[in-house]
């Protein structure tokens, strides 16, 4: 009894962990074709999610590309960020 119900909650949580990663990897994708011009040196597949969707929010808006790279850089951190800059 203990096996069936194992394998169906093993079942439910694929299913549900499934379409997060493939709107992870569109995300990845469209972040990744646009980054190098902002950031160059970066890899996206070392950023989170969270740092992914970020990204693609300023990607899209309407600031001019000092703008964006600046936005960029400090949602990347490191080295990258102004701290980073300023002060390694």
């Amino acid at each position: 009894m203990l096996r069936p119900l194992t394998l169906l909650a093993t079942a439910a949580l694929l299913s549900l962990t499934a379409p997060a990663t493939a709107k992870t990897d569109q995300l990845l994708s469209l972040v990744e074709m646009e980054l190098p011009f902002y950031a160059p040196g970066v890899d996206a597949r070392s950023l989170s999610r969270a740092q992914l969707a970020s990204i693609y929010s300023i990607l899209h808006a309407s600031k001019s590309g000092g703008e964006k790279r600046a936005l960029i850089r400090s949602v990347i951190g490191g080295p990258y960020s102004l701290r980073g800059l300023l002060f390694n």
